[in-house]
């Protein structure tokens, strides 16, 4: 909720003034929707229609807790874009302006350079490769809605919920409905900022979160500290648009990233580099509107889509950038979780300059890691590349560790040709929270270990996404599945953390790690039976163990003149009949 009469002293140079914001203003004008912006995430390949046939779609009333309160008003910033303009933009400008050229001069000084021939030298640490699990916490204004139209396989992006609120898409996509939703439950006009007074975060506990987290096995914890509508979940001195000066009133990631260290958890930053929209400055002073880095027409409804935010004039140099460059002096973050990849040249991102000064800030002070969502590729990058699914950018191709979501990248993942990745992916089909999630499109305890357990053969770590609701309460549902997989990997992490691949990777059957030593193997047996083969036969004379029993199994060479064919394990009594995977401990050296 926006403070009365909140004193905003952000910019200390250019001779700023601070801003005095009294009480909510009345409600501002209805737009229409914006039609000229960019809509499409990647692979979606369909655009927002506001006339969606005759037909018409049938949707869901939602439960109270997801739709509009019956005593609701509309509580909308009290300055406008060109008065926020006006007032603030020289200032902005001049301070982003010059935090570029600083960051340039680090660069220019530093061991990493701002250029790809540099930042492909840079190794992913071990750290990361040895965690194996991490969080991905989604939550942000959709998190106040918590709906997507349903889907029986795929994934399902609550998270988009501000942005395809405004159509009703055409019948054959997977957003079919989007509009007739918002107005059946929330009201035609409730316009995508009138979330922001509702995200309250008033259950919002970091501490007792990350216990949540740290007992579930994970090692490292990624907050959406800024999602595609540029609402910053800290107080950033680059707009008014985030959880200090909006929304909760106060600083959602200190807290966060203090208490992860306080457990020993690492902790990163996930930033998109591109906005639906952002207001610039043309040539004539007027305002426009950077929409995913193009630069198109204004449209009023701006207003109620990004308030709050402070134009400038280079997107990238004056806003983008700066803004990356302060969180990463405040909070020290230990990953650089880029986001927003799709619509523009890496070269014309800012994500080179990015992940060059997280490099050199951190250089012989801690190893720290950057992900490979760094804009679209050169045509030369990455030919051949995408040949089952065609794409342009640089995933799986630059990076410290590349990333797959929901298998988008899987045909370039291939364990044979290691690289550290990550699998991001949620409990549910959901990318944020989704009050249609329940048991039957939440994935099941052994299912989940069986998925993980494969992702950790093929040499790539887990970031699972954790859904809060508006409040910033876990929903019970994902509550369970966190404590269950806790639990398995409190019993039988050795076969997980700080393992290697080792041929033949995953099977239907086993999934397979080894120690660093390459001394032991660990089989993570899925389809369990009687008697299992197992790819690794262990040394002569050695015992295999059960894991989270340390009982012995007998085991036999399916082949004793030639140990290589493996050997027979045998899974006696209630061993076979385990509920949940079964990782053994198999000597080999």
């Amino acid at each position: 909720m926006f403070m009365a009469m909140k004193i905003f002293s952000k910019y200390g140079v250019g001779g700023a003034t601070a801003l005095v914001l009294s009480a909510f203003f009345g409600a501002c004008p209805c737009f229409s929707a914006q039609n000229s912006a960019v809509t499409n995430a990647p692979g979606e390949g369909v655009s927002a229609s506001v006339n969606s046939g005759a037909d018409k779609p049938v949707v869901p009333l939602a439960p109270e807790k997801y739709r509009r309160p019956k005593d609701w008003k509309p509580r909308r910033f009290p300055m406008s874009l060109k008065q926020i303009s006006d007032k603030y933009s020289a200032a902005l400008i001049e301070r982003g302006r010059a935090e570029y050229e600083r960051v340039r001069s680090v660069n220019g000084r530093g061991k990493w350079k701002a250029a790809p021939e540099s930042i492909d030298m840079h190794k992913c640490p071990e750290w990361f490769v040895d965690a194996k699990f991490g969080i991905f916490v989604d939550w942000g204004l959709w998190s106040v809605a918590s709906w997507s139209p349903k889907r029986d396989a795929g994934a399902m992006y609550p998270d988009w919920y501000e942005f395809r609120m405004y159509s009703d898409f055409d019948k054959t996509s997977q957003f079919w409905g989007f509009k007739s939703y918002h107005d059946k439950n929330w009201g035609p006009d409730f316009k995508r900022d009138d979330f922001i007074p509702l995200f309250r975060a008033e259950k919002y506990e970091p501490e007792a979160l990350v216990k949540v987290f740290k007992a579930s096995g994970a090692k490292y914890v990624v907050p959406f500290t800024k999602h595609h509508s540029g609402f910053c979940l800290w107080p950033s001195s680059y707009t008014f648009r985030d959880a200090s000066d909006m929304g909760p009133g106060r600083d959602l990631i200190g807290p966060l990233a203090e208490s992860c260290r306080a457990e020993g958890l690492k902790f990163g930053f996930y930033f998109s580099h591109s906005e639906w929209e952002y207001p610039v400055l043309g040539e004539d002073g007027s305002l426009k509107n950077c929409s995913w880095n193009h630069v198109i027409d204004y449209s009023a409804d701006m207003e109620t889509k990004a308030s709050g935010k402070i134009a400038v004039r280079d997107f990238v140099r004056e806003y983008i950038i700066p803004q990356a460059v302060e969180f990463i002096d405040k909070y020290s973050p230990d990953i650089l979780w880029l986001d927003g990849d799709w619509a523009t040249y890496a070269t014309e991102m800012g994500s080179y300059d990015m992940a060059a000064y997280f490099y050199n800030v951190n250089e012989g002070k801690k190893e720290v890691a950057v992900n490979d969502r760094y804009g679209r590729a050169q045509p030369e990058e990455i030919e051949g590349r995408f040949t089952k699914r065609p794409r342009k950018w640089l995933r799986t191709v630059r990076g410290d560790f590349y990333t797959d979501e929901f298998g988008d990248t899987s045909e370039c993942i291939d364990p044979a040709k290691y690289h550290p990745w990550e699998a991001c992916r949620g409990i549910s089909q959901s990318y944020g929270n989704n009050w249609q999630d329940d048991e039957s499109n939440v994935i099941g305890t052994r299912d989940f270990i069986c998925m993980f357990a494969d992702i950790v053969a093929r040499g790539g770590n887990l970031l699972l996404l954790v859904n809060l609701d508006a409040q910033g309460d876990i929903p019970e549902v994902q509550k369970r599945r966190l404590e269950a997989i806790g639990s398995w990997l409190e019993k039988n992490g050795e076969a997980i953390y700080s393992t290697r691949i080792v041929s033949p990777f995953a099977t239907e059957e086993v999934s397979y790690t080894r120690s660093k030593d390459s001394k032991t193997v660990y089989a993570v047996v899925k389809k369990l039976s009687g008697k299992v083969l197992i790819a690794h036969a262990p040394k002569a004379g050695s015992e295999v163990r059960v894991l989270s029993t340390g009982a012995s199994v007998r085991w036999e060479y399916k082949n004793a003149s030639n140990p290589s064919e493996g050997a027979y394990v045998y899974m006696d009594g209630e061993l076979s009949k385990s509920p949940v995977p079964v990782a053994l401990k198999i000597p080999v050296k």
